[in-house]
C-alpha cells in the first residue's frame, strides 16, 4: 500500500498523469486514482486509498461491489455508481470517474506502484 509524505510534494501531478495513463491510456488528471490538490502556500493534499484497516468503503457498499484482495477490488457488475463508498472513505481517497460513473480506487497498479516509481520527490512511497 501507499505512504504519503505531503511535505515533499511539489504539486507536479506526475503521479496523477501516470495513474490515468496506466489505467486508461489517457494523460488526464481527472481519471487518476490519486488526487493532488494545491492549496499554496499550504502543503498540498494528496488523496488516495491508503487501504485502511477498517476498510469502511467495503463495509458501506450496499451492493457488495467492493472487496479486499491485497487491495480494494471493484466488481463493476455489482456497482451502480451510488458513491456510498466515496462518503465512507475516512481519507477522501475515492472519487467517481466522470466517464464511467464507477469509483476510482487505488489498486497499486496491480502491484507495480507506478505513482511511487514516477514521483520525483518521493512524496508517494510504498508502505513496507
Amino acid at each position: 500500500m501507499l505512504k504519503l509524505k505531503r511535505s515533499l510534494c511539489t504539486e507536479c501531478q506526475i503521479c496523477m498523469a501516470i495513474c490515468s495513463w496506466t489505467h486508461f491510456g489517457e494523460n488526464t488528471t481527472k481519471r487518476a486514482r490519486i488526487n493532488v490538490t494545491a492549496d499554496w502556500p499550504k502543503v498540498p493534499m494528496i488523496r488516495v486509498c491508503l487501504a485502511c484497516k477498517d476498510r469502511e468503503c467495503v463495509a458501506a457498499c450496499p451492493h457488495d461491489a467492493l472487496s479486499w484482495q491485497n487491495w480494494i477490488q471493484l466488481d463493476k457488475n455489482q456497482c451502480d455508481g451510488c458513491a456510498v463508498c466515496v462518503d465512507a472513505c475516512p481519507v477522501n481517497g475515492i472519487r467517481i470517474d466522470t466517464k464511467t460513473g464507477f469509483p476510482l480506487i487505488c489498486d497499486t497498479c496491480g502491484g507495480q506502484y507506478q505513482c511511487v516509481q514516477w514521483c520525483p520527490t518521493k512524496a508517494v512511497q510504498k508502505k513496507e
